[in-house]
């Protein structure tokens, strides 16, 4: 049994198995050595560097038909946003970016920007697939064998991982700021000095974005003024996603903003430091697309 792991403070529920996969793209040639054109500047002015191959790394081969699994799904992809498909399982999302969710949610269809971390808790009931839903198709990206059947395991609910200690953001704070994504190819013009900048800066400026004193809360508005989605991380710090209502949504550190939208998230920055905040689409980050904050 794998109940005691401990991954990004958490522990797992009772689990027959705590199975990690890595999700990723590469750019290949047709005797699988890797295309060298990592500064491409086509790339970097759209949607980045794209793979035309990619894969499910598992860190377990079998499982047994009625296992309970947790699953735990990282993209570490350079720009790749992947709708992903969960077959051969029956369960629910518990956790996003390390942070337990206050109720299980439905597992459906599964979308993951650079970066962005999912677990799922479920049961094998057929052989547990990850499919990578392309404007092409179905790609297949990998699956777990299953070798024999667990009679021991009962089926039971799904309960929520322990809760994280978070502090609840103060929604009322006067702290109100827009992080404004700009440039890229079909992008209005701005006056950074690269491909891509945010607030008319491209690069890390001198000055943060902002400074706020330890416990303080702000909200900021992520606007996406570009043709191409964008995943904007934070380091050091998680943050909520605000629902339309302006009402608090999940807690994580990785958002997706798609072209032309935006999104609301209310932060309370309780880490202190110098910390990076920039778009997780790699090429989009050298080339214009970070700035940071300090937290004292």
């Amino acid at each position: 049994m794998y109940g005691a792991l401990i991954v990004e403070d958490q522990v797992s529920p009772d689990v027959d198995h705590d199975i990690t996969a890595i999700i990723d793209d590469w750019r290949l040639q047709q005797d699988g050595q890797f295309v060298d054109d990592f500064s491409n500047q086509h790339d970097m002015g759209h949607e980045g560097r794209l793979g035309n191959f990619a894969r499910a790394i598992f860190t377990h081969k079998t499982v047994q038909q009625g296992d309970r699994i947790r699953l735990r799904l990282i993209n570490a992809a350079t720009a790749r946003v992947f709708p992903l498909r969960l077959d051969g399982l029956k369960g629910k999302v518990v956790a996003l970016d390390g942070m337990a969710l206050d109720a299980p949610s439905k597992l459906s269809q599964v979308t993951l920007a650079p970066a962005q971390r999912v677990d799922v808790i479920a049961d094998v009931v057929d052989v547990p697939q990850i499919v990578f839903s392309s404007r092409q198709g179905d790609y297949f990206l990998g699956e777990i064998a299953v070798d024999g059947y667990n009679s021991t395991r009962q089926p039971s609910k799904i309960g929520a991982l322990p809760q994280p200690n978070l502090s609840k953001p103060d929604l009322n704070t006067p702290h109100r700021l827009t992080l404004d994504m700009q440039g890229g190819a079909m992008g209005g013009r701005h006056y950074g000095t690269d491909i891509w900048a945010f607030n008319d800066v491209s690069g890390l400026p001198p000055k943060p974005f902002a400074v706020f004193r330890s416990g303080e809360t702000a909200k900021i508005s992520l606007v996406n003024s570009t043709a191409f989605p964008h995943g904007i991380h934070l380091h050091g710090q998680h943050f909520f996603e605000l629902d339309d209502d302006g009402l608090l949504g999940v807690f994580r550190d990785t958002t997706l903003v798609d072209a032309g939208q935006s999104r609301d998230i209310a932060c309370v920055f309780d880490n202190p430091g110098r910390w990076l905040l920039h778009c997780h689409m790699l090429g989009h980050q050298a080339a214009g697309m970070r700035t940071w904050i300090e937290v004292v």
